[in-house]
């Protein structure tokens, strides 16, 4: 009785272990930042004229450089500071409480990737952006901003972070015999509002946006494995 216990035990430690989802994470940095690498590389195949070009095509449609357009700003600003690091970091570490307070192995894994979510995606967005040091559009810029714009960190965190939140919404229904098509849907319009908010505020070229976007995604999909893993 007592051996059959023991194996229980040690079953459900390995089914909860925290090392794939540390080893994946270790995948999904370099694999973030071999993104954005191989952006900046067909960037440079391209040449600057074109990218150029179409950062300006796309600015022209969105940035918010009309009175009608500018009553949209409110609603803008408020979709943007939910992608900022102080409200991301507070829901990183609420969210996190949150799975903790379950005291239910799998979700001992999900506060562990989710606050690795947040903070690495925020560690490389910022090494990143002293590497590139690319300039902020020449347009006036409808909030304050800070640092460089390339890549974008709040498409990397809307991607990285709260993409993280909405596949373990999905997961946890997946379990349920749910449907997951309702935290797809509302993942993938949360986080294309926020990226487009940086546009129509004129802080970031649509390519910030897009890298930030393609980096935060690679991150997900290797942190979807690790808890394939872990769980």
């Amino acid at each position: 009785m007592l051996r059959k216990t023991y194996s229980r035990t040690s079953g459900l430690a390995r089914k909860t272990s925290v090392r794939p989802l540390v080893n994946w994470a270790g995948v999904g940095m370099i694999a973030s930042a071999s993104v954005v690498f191989l952006l900046v590389f067909l960037g440079v195949l391209l040449g600057n004229d074109a990218i150029l070009s179409f950062d300006d095509r796309v600015q022209q449609l969105f940035y918010l450089n009309t009175d009608s357009r500018l009553h949209l700003l409110p609603f803008i600003s408020f979709i943007t500071a939910l992608g900022s690091f102080r409200l991301s970091a507070l829901a990183a570490i609420g969210f996190s409480i949150l799975f903790v307070w379950q005291s239910r192995p799998r979700f001992l894994i999900y506060g562990y990737a989710l606050l690795s979510s947040f903070a690495m995606m925020w560690i490389l967005n910022t090494l990143l952006k002293e590497l590139f040091r690319r300039s902020r559009p020449e347009l006036e810029h409808l909030l304050v901003v800070h640092g460089y714009s390339f890549p974008s960190g709040h498409a990397m965190i809307s991607m990285g972070f709260y993409g993280m939140l909405f596949a373990i919404w999905a997961i946890e229904r997946h379990q349920r015999e749910s449907g997951i098509a309702l935290p797809v849907l509302c993942g993938i319009t949360f986080i294309f509002l926020v990226g487009l908010s940086r546009i129509m505020l004129g802080v970031h070229f649509p390519t910030d946006v897009f890298t930030g976007f393609a980096a935060g995604l690679a991150w997900i999909l290797c942190m979807n494995k690790g808890i394939q893993r872990a769980v």
